[in-house]
């Protein structure tokens, strides 16, 4: 009776650490928002004016089984890992408010999230960004939709993750993967991208992709310590 009893408690403890590990949640704040499966963590700013990178860049945390947390490097110009912004040939044309961080749906598998940008302007015209973000239970690897809308007749926007913290970069089938020495690679794919480009100068791989109005810009970020075959494994269930 006693070994029984043990083995249920046993079970239930096992149970609850899964669960943990893999918890799905969204932090909204007044300065930021942040969300995360429990291996992986994005944070993003809600203004940019002042701070040392001037982007709407996702920064990003690592959770190793271990229980140590990564805080994955960041620089002053790249878009982070998984930010985006409509690029120009001089550099990028950035929104600089987040207004609005929303849980549009959430089940044990996967927190679909919304992010809408306040409007900004380009040459006149109009911009609108909003952003559908997906973290799931059990995979490292986040999909990320954004839309585009506004008085433009088409953009060309760029999906960015910063190369800082000597990292070796790497080309995938329309992405780039970075391994770091710290034994984290991170990982982007855009599978409709028109240009993959290496920017030395914003120290950022950039994927580019020219949309008309409200035209879906689609691609995956993600981070792991097994290594790179195994986020093209992972982010392969996508596509």
């Amino acid at each position: 009776m006693k070994k029984t009893l043990y083995l249920i408690i046993l079970a239930a403890i096992c149970v609850s650490c899964g669960r943990s590990q893999g918890q799905l949640s969204m932090k909204i704040q007044k300065d930021r928002v942040s969300w995360t499966n429990g291996t992986v963590q994005f944070t993003t700013h809600r203004k940019y004016e002042g701070l040392r990178y001037n982007a709407p860049a996702f920064e990003a945390y690592f959770k190793g089984e271990d229980g140590k947390t990564t805080h994955m490097p960041i620089d002053q110009y790249a878009l982070g890992y998984g930010g985006s912004c409509p690029m120009g040939d001089i550099g990028f044309y950035r929104p600089s408010t987040l207004a609005k961080a929303e849980i549009l749906s959430q089940t044990d598998e996967k927190l679909v999230l919304h992010l809408s940008y306040d409007p900004w302007t380009i040459y006149g015209e109009t911009v609108i960004l909003d952003k559908q973000i997906t973290i799931f239970h059990d995979s490292p690897v986040l999909s990320v939709i954004d839309y585009y809308t506004g008085t433009f007749r088409m953009l060309n926007i760029a999906a960015g993750m910063t190369t800082s913290g000597n990292g070796t970069i790497r080309d995938t089938y329309k992405g780039y993967t970075i391994q770091y020495p710290m034994g984290i690679t991170s990982l982007i794919v855009m599978p409709d991208a028109d240009e993959m480009l290496v920017d030395e100068t914003f120290k950022t791989v950039l994927l580019r992709k020219a949309v008309t109005n409200d035209e879906p810009v689609r691609y995956y970020v993600g981070l792991s310590d097994k290594g790179m075959d195994y986020l093209l494994e992972e982010v392969a269930k996508f596509l």
